[in-house]
């Protein structure tokens, strides 16, 4: 995964706020992909089988997952 992939998968996540000189014109398919591949480690061909609806879905619950463990890594701070 190039590094403007993975970093646009971890903004799609809401990991890495958007960054101004950054070019985030890439395919939104594309970014879907990238966001489940990287997240669940799954195939490029796994991720396209899925319906476009499937894959919002997944990205919505992957941002799930992450806000928890940010929330979690944040109250262990304290």
């Amino acid at each position: 995964m190039t590094a403007a992939l993975r970093a646009s998968a971890l903004h799609l996540c809401g990991l890495l706020p958007a960054l101004p000189s950054f070019d985030w014109s890439l395919d939104p398919v594309r970014r879907e992909v990238a966001v489940i591949a990287y997240h669940f480690h799954w195939s490029r061909a796994e991720c396209m089988d899925l319906s476009r609806r499937e894959r919002a879905a997944w990205i919505e619950e992957i941002k799930r997952i992450n806000k928890d463990i940010a929330r979690s890594v944040k109250g262990r701070k304290r």
